[in-house]
């Protein structure tokens, strides 16, 4: 895996076979940061469920001021921490160890509002139609927010309207929603 644009594009990105995670393949990557496109420069950046940090890092790259980061295993957070110095975008990155449901909200308050927020759980997880409705209400966003969950096509999404983008890769989606009230 590596970066794909910005100051860190081509550097390889590590990510270890004992993280057990499906890291966001290039294509799917490079098609996000097309559709977010100038979006990105200088936007605060929340990337839930990291893995190994590949969309967190690509966003850094592309000159978001500042990505948090939220990764449930201690393995994950390394690496994304070892990523990010790699890179040399460590002094914008910030990675906070722990469950995104039980940890969004503190996060949220302590670096948001976010004017972006990328979500890819584990495929099929149930808490994502949970975290989705959060995010839709406005949790910890900007007044304009961007919403992207990337999930299984065929995984539905109780209580969650419908997408205003969907990008296709197989059984892969990207889901764009565009949020438009700020958190109270």
């Amino acid at each position: 895996m590596r970066v794909i644009g910005g100051t860190a594009g081509s550097l390889q990105l590590q990510c270890p076979k004992g993280l057990r995670i499906r890291p966001t393949a290039d294509t799917i990557r490079e098609t996000l940061f097309n559709s977010l496109g100038p979006e990105v420069d200088a936007a605060v950046f929340c990337d839930l469920y990291a893995g190994c940090g590949g969309v967190g890092i690509e966003a850094a790259s592309r000159g978001a001021s500042s990505v948090v980061f939220i990764e449930r295993t201690r393995l994950g957070v390394e690496t994304i921490e070892a990523n990010a110095a790699h890179c040399g975008l460590s002094d914008v990155c910030t990675v906070v160890r722990g469950d995104v449901l039980g940890r969004y909200a503190d996060v949220a308050e302590r670096f948001g509002p976010f004017e972006i927020v990328f979500a890819d759980p584990p495929y099929g997880a149930e808490e994502l139609a949970e975290i989705a409705c959060r995010l839709l209400s406005g949790e910890g966003l900007a007044e304009f927010a961007t919403v992207v969950l990337q999930y299984p096509g065929r995984q539905e999404l109780p209580g969650v309207r419908e997408p205003d983008r969907i990008k296709q890769f197989g059984e892969s989606v990207l889901a764009f929603f565009f949020v438009e009230a700020a958190w109270a």
